[in-house]
């Protein structure tokens, strides 16, 4: 039988914590746990979650992510926000947030979107992307079109494939991958794939 995702749920507000709970309370695939921002650390090496559901964001908070940023046992993050608008920023991805969804969401978009930040992809509500970054040149395009096969390559960077099974699915070499990859991020103008992917996204290159 496989074990259910453990979900660390932070908040200092516990009755916004119990709300989230609730949402996936009842359901074997989940095992909620509670917690507080000052905590995180030794929350995180106690229940070792699969996942973290930011449930407010503070100054505190940011704090504790930014502690965490280097340890080995940091999972995925996921943001609620009341306004999710341009959430999808440089310092975010830097504390580990794969995922920005409203703080209203449905119990079903939750579970949803728990589940593809569990296959390690990146979740994110259409408003996250609403709103450009200062800096606009991750937007431009011209003569930096991605080519077919790098499309590909990005649409199955998106599903959270790695190299090797990228090669597998496009019956090339490995190396031929990493080359791809790295012409994307040059031409993406992104640190990593999954900014690449992100701006893949906002070029309308892929769908959310």
């Amino acid at each position: 039988m496989t074990r259910p995702t453990t979900v660390l749920i932070i908040a200092t507000d516990e009755a916004r914590a119990a709300g989230v709970e609730v949402k996936l309370r009842g359901q074997s695939e989940w095992r909620p746990v509670v917690g507080r921002a000052p905590h995180l650390i030794r929350l995180v090496e106690q229940h070792r979650p699969d996942v973290i559901v930011l449930a407010e964001e503070s100054p505190r908070l940011a704090r504790a992510l930014e502690a965490l940023r280097d340890h080995p046992a940091r999972p995925p993050v996921m943001a609620l926000l009341a306004d999710p608008r341009g959430a999808w920023t440089r310092e975010r991805r830097r504390a580990g947030v794969h995922a920005v969804m409203p703080r209203d969401a449905t119990g079903e978009e939750l579970t949803a979107a728990l589940r593809a930040l569990r296959s390690g992809l990146v979740v994110l509500h259409p408003d996250a992307l609403s709103v450009a970054p200062a800096a606009s040149s991750l937007d431009t395009g011209g003569d930096r079109a991605l080519t077919s096969r790098e499309r590909e390559i990005v649409e199955m960077m998106a599903e959270g494939l790695g190299n090797r099974v990228i090669a597998r699915r496009l019956a090339i070499s490995r190396h031929t991958v990493k080359f791809h990859v790295t012409s994307i991020l040059a031409k993406l103008r992104a640190r990593s794939r999954t900014e690449a992917v992100v701006t893949a996204v906002r070029r309308g290159l892929l769908s959310v």
